[in-house]
């Protein structure tokens, strides 16, 4: 891949990464990909006080999320709207990860699930100035929200509200997801049906992304910025 330039990942978040509020980011990878440690590198270099990231964390355990959000000092919470914080009273947190508490009843948990990502969604919509961070979007659809993650993708970026989405099934997430990302990140894929769906990326050659992404070695990810436009390989 002589054609493309190649960052490291300090390099990378140091020298090429920018963000405006409002921007959605779209995380694609299969699992072992290091998708979901990409995203929380790159959400460490991008959520502020000023636009706070929440996190809506829909597995029962996860240590990646568990040791991030200490890392960078998100407060875990287990039910919305939040109870309130008394750190709040000293500094405003740059993120926050929305968990609830899991009892192993699907029908229950999905229900609880849903009422409150819903919440938070919409009021993170009308404050704006956020990031909503979704780290599987199929969760999304098995919740019924996918009316909500719609509205965000379409009208959230003049509110300031960007929708950060990963995905390990890359064919089976909406359009929105492509055409709506101003920036993407693509971990390598053998399954033909998650490349075809690069044409819904647009700005772009289709054949020539796939060729790239079918290229990466693990754990390295091609970077499009749909403005501009501009791409690279992202290594470890």
């Amino acid at each position: 891949m002589d054609d493309i330039v190649t960052f490291s990942r300090e390099e990378f978040l140091a020298d090429y990464w920018s963000y405006t509020a409002g921007e959605h980011v779209t995380f694609l990878g299969r699992t072992g990909s290091g998708k979901t440690h990409l995203k929380w590198q790159v959400l460490a270099h991008t959520a502020t006080p000023e636009v706070p990231a929440l996190v809506l964390a829909s597995k029962p355990k996860d240590a990646t999320t568990t040791k991030w959000s200490k890392s960078l000092g998100f407060r875990v919470v287990r039910s919305w709207p939040a109870p309130p914080d008394p750190r709040r009273l000293i500094a405003k947190p740059a993120g926050r990860v929305l968990w609830p508490k899991h009892t192993f009843d699907p029908d229950h948990d999905d229900a609880v699930q849903a009422a409150m990502f819903r919440a938070a969604m919409l009021e993170a919509y009308r404050r704006g100035n956020q990031i909503i961070d979704v780290d599987e979007m199929l969760d999304m659809k098995d919740l019924k929200l996918e009316t909500e993650m719609r509205t965000l993708w379409t009208r959230g970026r003049s509110m300031g509200t960007g929708i950060w989405a990963g995905t390990q099934q890359p064919f089976h997430v909406p359009t929105h997801a492509y055409r709506q990302a101003e920036h993407l990140f693509i971990g390598t894929s053998p399954d033909k049906r998650s490349r075809e769906r690069y044409d819904e990326i647009g700005d772009g050659d289709s054949r020539q992304i796939s060729a790239w992404v079918m290229n990466l070695k693990k754990h390295q990810f091609l970077y499009i910025r749909r403005t501009g436009p501009a791409v690279c390989i992202v290594d470890k």
